[in-house]
């Protein structure tokens, strides 16, 4: 309460006891609100107090309700009129606020006063909104009002004192509340916002998407976040407030929790005694918590190599989906839970560039060995026949490492069927490799196509005495494997081998191509493929020498005629009756003795069906158009 003692020094000023008079023109006291846009939510907003005087005031005297239920005054200070002022008592009350001053109110009483003027500012009167204004429902006006005779003890009045005169409603001052009025409307949505972050997809890397909180309905008492993730693209790895105004606030309850495809955090800012109120301040961009997370699959490219895409994965606020029971997202004013906006952010993993090792792993022919290649250009393609088996080597250059070991996984066209494979004639087999494994995928239907792996370590059991291969310039042979070509494969047709990581042929484990050095997995290096070139084998009837496809007595004679005349053949194996890799008069007899005296058939192919020749002789190709391709 404003006590007695200053009311009788506002009312005796230099020791003259005042009295009431009336004023030589009029004069008033006005209360102007905000002119600005209306209070949101539960903000604030400044209410000046204005006098208009036409003579030197002293002092005064203000008396102003407002309705409690609706605003709470946060503030009462002195107009830049008043500043100089020797006495300026604001007191809040309840339903109302008052204010006394006196511009020379001691020694030496040097006769200060406030000049005569129009509109001048003596009071600023902040005001809060402690109601929240539902978006659908209307806006709320409340007025602050002059009061004369009811608030303070004893009860103030409204007045000015000049010349040692208190002038008040009855002397003629002009009390005017009609411009004091607040309008509070509905805030700006809460929202929550998960910023978007990159991440580096090396298998290790961590990111943290910034949960940012808009929350102009008013201080926030503590919030809930729940979101939800791609737990086949990322991992959750921690939630935490490091860097947050939430951290700021030293909040007294924190509960993260990380879940399998999702995450959630409460926060109360003050939950337990003194109970000092702590809150995090309405605000636009409230840094508030961070969800952290790592890329599940790296995704590794090396220098020089044409970056792979990156992947992305939605981040996305869940309400009703994790907890028990289950939480939403909220935020809590004024004890309320409110439903802030939700927006959600995106996960970027991006590759990684690696440098590349001088390492090198090739596939093609036996023969492809020991050449000279410092561009790794590819082996050429290894040619096989529909139906028959091709040998498909591997091997490994590097110039500084001595290999332990290695690993290889292998996609190939579903055309081809690993048969086998060994180390024969390689050096890891003269080195002594004390573990070999391998396992093949040779189904098209299972979903993951046809697929080799292979391990290989040299120093596998004791004495551990620390074999490798030595660095090479050259491609060195590692081992290679029997492959089959389907019977049908397309002649002309390319069928590719290559070097694909994360596999698992017939297993469980994706295997990735690695070189052991120095007992260190080492990955970033070239790998060149091989293939597969389909080409036709020539067929035909054994016996058939004049290439009319039937065995007849035609084809003695020709036999006889191409060895003491000269006749030309096209098919020299075809004339190869008794397949001993030459044309003479025994495959003539042969012929004679088989169609006339019983005698044995010609070996395959024929003499009836055509075929391709199963012995290698030095007779040369046919040049019949008769081929295993149509």
């Amino acid at each position: 309460m404003l006590h007695r003692t200053f009311i009788v020094s506002l009312l005796t000023i230099g020791g003259i006891l005042l009295g009431m008079a009336p004023a030589s023109a009029q004069q008033s006291l006005n209360i102007v609100g905000p002119g600005g846009p209306p209070i949101a939510g539960l903000g604030s907003a400044i209410v000046d107090v204005n006098m208009t005087n036409t003579d030197p005031v002293q002092g005064f005297v203000l008396a102003i309700a407002y309705d409690n239920s609706v605003i709470e005054i946060t503030g009462v200070v002195a107009g830049a009129v008043v500043a100089p002022a020797e006495l300026y008592f604001p007191e809040i009350l309840a339903t109302g606020l008052t204010v006394g001053m006196v511009m020379d109110s001691g020694p030496p009483f040097g006769g200060q006063t406030i000049a005569a003027g129009t509109d001048q500012t003596i009071t600023l009167i902040t005001a809060k909104s402690i109601i929240l204004v539902n978006e659908l429902d209307p806006d709320v006006t409340t007025n602050l009002t002059f009061l004369d005779g009811t608030l303070n003890s004893p009860p103030l009045d409204n007045i000015l004192v000049q010349g040692g005169l208190s002038i008040g409603v009855g002397a003629g001052l002009v009390l005017d509340s009609t411009l004091g009025s607040l309008t509070i409307t509905a805030p700006p949505p809460d929202s929550f916002t998960i910023e978007n972050v990159s991440v580096p997809a090396d298998g290790s890397s961590e990111g943290c998407a910034r949960i940012i909180m808009n929350n102009q309905s008013g201080p926030v008492q503590g919030f809930v976040i729940a979101i939800a993730h791609d737990s086949g693209v990322v991992t959750l790895e921690d939630i935490n407030l490091d860097g947050t105004v939430t951290e700021t606030e030293l909040p007294e309850f924190v509960a993260p929790s990380i879940l399998a495809n999702g995450g959630t955090l409460g926060v109360v800012l003050d939950f337990g005694t003194p109970f000092a109120g702590q809150t995090i301040a309405e605000a636009v961009d409230n840094h508030i918590a961070n969800f952290c997370y790592s890329c599940v699959t790296p995704i590794i490219y090396f220098t020089g190599q044409t970056p792979p895409p990156a992947q992305t994965t939605d981040l996305l606020f869940a309400n009703g989906q994790f907890g028990t029971p289950p939480l939403n997202n909220v935020i809590v004013v004024t004890g309320l839970s409110l439903a802030p906006d939700l927006v959600d952010g995106i996960l970027t993993c991006e590759p990684v560039e690696q440098l590349l090792e001088d390492t090198c792993f090739y596939c093609g022919p036996r023969s492809y060995e020991g050449t000279i290649d410092p561009d790794n250009n590819p082996a050429p393609p290894i040619e096989g026949v529909p139906g028959t088996d091709v040998e498909v080597c591997f091997f490994y250059k590097d110039s500084s490492d001595n290999l332990q070991g290695l690993q290889l996984a292998i996609c190939y066209d579903c055309d081809l069927t690993f048969l086998s494979f060994d180390l024969t004639d390689s050096i890891f087999d003269e080195v002594g490799a004390e573990f070999v494994s391998f396992a093949i995928d040779d189904d098209p239907n299972d979903g993951d196509g046809c697929e080799f792996v292979a391990g290989i370590l040299l120093d596998a059991l004791p004495p551990f005495d620390g074999q490798s291969v030595p660095p090479t310039e050259v491609p060195l042979l590692i081992g290679c494997a029997t492959v089959a070509i389907d019977a049908t494969a397309a002649c002309g047709s390319t069928l590719a081998i290559e070097f694909c990581d994360f596999i698992n042929a017939d297993g469980n484990v994706d295997i990735e191509n690695i070189a052991i050095i120095d007992f260190q997995s080492i990955q970033g290096f070239n790998k060149v493929d091989c293939a597969v070139l389909v080409v036709p084998a020539e067929i035909f009837q054994r016996g058939d020498c004049n290439s009319d496809d039937k065995v007849d007595l035609a084809d003695a004679a020709k036999v006889l005629g191409w060895q003491f005349q000269g006749q030309p053949i096209d098919c020299p194996d075809a004339c190869d009756s008794n397949d001993d890799g030459k044309i003479n008069l025994a495959d003539s007899v042969l012929l004679m003795n088989y169609l006339f005296l019983a005698g044995q058939a010609p070996p395959a192919p024929g003499p009836i069906d055509d075929g391709t020749d199963p012995t290698a002789d030095a007779l040369g190709e046919c040049m019949s158009n008769d081929s295993t391709c149509p």
